[in-house]
């Protein structure tokens, strides 16, 4: 994981560079990229957030019907709602990263 990071970095900081030289030459501001870089971060975490939220509803609804089947109803929420929870900065990373790319 280490391994990946320092190449992510890497080949960010010289796409960067590379856009700042073109953007210079052509007289425009530099740091486009690190400004889009962080626009597509923080709506890849709203977008990421707000999927959340309706993923929770939707848990609140399904847990109780839990019940029916004898299980406790709250444990079986915080149980769900810790996994769903853990997943979400897997997937906000994933998509911040896809996004990223695909800008690139």
């Amino acid at each position: 994981a280490t391994f990946i990071s320092v190449a992510v970095d890497e080949v960010f900081k010289a796409k960067t560079q590379e856009l700042d030289v073109k953007a210079k030459s052509d007289g425009r501001p530099t740091m486009s990229l690190a400004r889009s870089a962080n626009y597509i971060v923080l709506v890849t975490m709203d977008n990421a957030w707000s999927d959340h939220l309706q993923m929770m509803e939707d848990l609140k609804e399904s847990v109780v019907l839990r019940k029916y089947q004898n299980l406790d109803p709250v444990a079986e929420y915080k149980n769900e709602a810790f996994e769903i929870f853990q997943s979400l900065g897997d997937k906000m990373r994933c998509n911040a990263i896809f996004s990223l790319w695909q800008s690139i």
